[in-house]
């Protein structure tokens, strides 16, 4: 460790860190931002919330496919429109207590309203970037939170902006959460931070030797030309069909093969989400946040609800937090396993069904509220059996006692486990065109029942 925290260490840490970055097609403020913290670590939050400013005109160039130099007036409206905005939220977040009584209440429930609201003029082209603020609905949510529990007196409006607008990247889901859980994880002195850059070192070799498994498992059974083995023989190929083309289609594949395909979409799927979370946390980590893994080996679970807490962590934590936590602690309170259950299906069934119908914010905008709904049944029924089996299996864990037996740890219950979210994970693929006959149809023929 000594070595790593050596100018000598430190600058092959720099070099290291720069080309897994260049790899991973970070973005170029990121890599800028890495370089200055890394000089002046104790001024972390100031350099990140100057590098935020540069990530939002970089979104707002890349939705609008302008050219700084053509634009350079607009670019520079938006700039201030946006970071203004945080500003009124980091104002109302630290003011919390002065909002009105039913506003106190429920917060986050007056946050969503309003982004809904916020949503609905969008429609009008003026203000047309306005489909850009689902991305930052959670973030917010975290911001209010934190309000909400008397913990914002003392934080300045760069404490919040640079995981507002993360320079590190990542989806409607904030990784690393919000100031409270990043603070906890954050390098107080130099072995700190060469332990976190280590860390951050390791993930991204890690993101790296996915790609290469996704892309040979790519290649090698479904022929994909596209990609590092593009010269992978033909004649070595499986052929195998994408699910997709066989929900399409309508044509489905042997039953045998059926359970081939949603086996391993799921695992292309976890492989997805697992390179995604390794290069987004490997960025916080290079940067001084020394925060979870976002997938931790899920395919090795032995229940349902593990599986769930493996695969994407800070998805889950998202649920916790923001539904979880809030019908645990009102409702049920004299029937403890009534309550435990209902929670989870708060979380993951209504929370997960809310989160993705707002994320698909542009077949809101292209379908309507009406018609996106329509196009959402699938994911309804997939949220309540989702909720449903995690709540079972977060009651059942309860009362069952460890198994310390090697074929149930690592042959009988990962079969299991997976085969179950196989099946759900067919519900969940994001195909909005397809009806839920179409996606039973194909589960009757895996389990080699025909159906007309």
């Amino acid at each position: 460790m000594r070595t790593a925290q050596s100018i000598g260490g430190r600058l092959t840490l720099w070099a290291a860190a720069l080309l897994l970055l260049a790899w991973h097609e970070v973005s170029l403020v990121m890599m800028i931002a890495l370089s200055l913290v890394m000089i002046v670590p104790q001024q972390r939050h100031l350099l990140l919330s100057v590098a935020a400013a540069g990530t939002v005109a970089e979104m707002a160039l890349e939705s609008a496919g302008w050219h700084w130099q053509n634009h350079a007036v607009q670019l520079g409206v938006l700039l201030l429109a946006g970071i203004g905005g945080l500003y009124v939220a980091f104002l109302m977040a630290k003011h919390f207590q002065q909002w009105p009584a039913f506003a106190r209440r429920f917060p986050i429930l007056t946050l969503h309203a309003a982004i809904w609201l916020a949503i609905l003029l969008s429609t009008l082209p003026m203000l047309g970037v306005l489909i850009m603020v689902p991305f930052l609905t959670w973030r917010l949510s975290y911001m209010l939170a934190l309000g909400r529990r008397g913990k914002m007196a003392d934080s300045r409006f760069r404490d919040h902006l640079f995981y507002l607008v993360p320079v590190y990247g990542g989806s409607l889901t904030p990784y690393g959460k919000g100031l409270d859980f990043l603070s906890r994880n954050e390098a107080v002195n130099p072995e700190c931070f060469a332990r976190s850059q280590l860390a951050g070192i390791k993930l991204l070799l890690l993101a790296l030797l996915w790609i290469f498994v996704l892309e040979f498992m790519d290649a090698s059974l479904f022929g994909n030309s596209t990609n590092h083995f593009a010269g992978w023989p033909r004649d070595w190929t499986v052929g195998l069909p994408r699910l997709a083309e066989r929900l399409q289609s309508g044509v489905f594949p042997a039953w045998y093969q059926g359970w081939a395909l949603v086996y391993l979409e799921l695992i292309l799927t976890t492989l997805r989400v697992a390179i995604t979370g390794h290069v987004i946390v490997g960025c916080l980590r290079l940067l001084g946040f020394n925060v979870f893994r976002n997938t931790y080996k899920p395919l090795l679970s032995e229940s349902i609800v593990e599986f769930w807490n493996r695969y994407y962590y800070y998805f889950k934590e998202l649920l916790v937090e923001f539904f979880f936590y809030p019908t645990y602690l009102k409702y049920f309170k004299t029937r403890p396993r009534l309550r435990m259950f209902m929670a989870t299906m708060a979380a993951a069934g209504l929370g997960n069904m809310l989160y993705h119908f707002f994320r698909d914010i542009h077949i809101i905008m292209e379908l309507g509220i009406w018609g996106a709904l329509k196009a959402f049944q699938v994911y309804v029924f997939y949220g309540v059996l989702l909720g449903t089996a995690i709540g079972l299996s977060q009651l059942r864990n309860q009362n069952r006692k460890q198994s310390t037996h090697w074929f149930r740890t690592y042959i009988t219950a990962p079969v299991t486990v997976l085969g179950f979210y196989c099946i759900s994970h067919i519900f969940g693929l994001p195909y909005p065109g397809y009806g839920l006959d179409v996606y039973f149809q194909f589960l009757m023929n895996m389990i080699n029942v025909g159906v007309e």
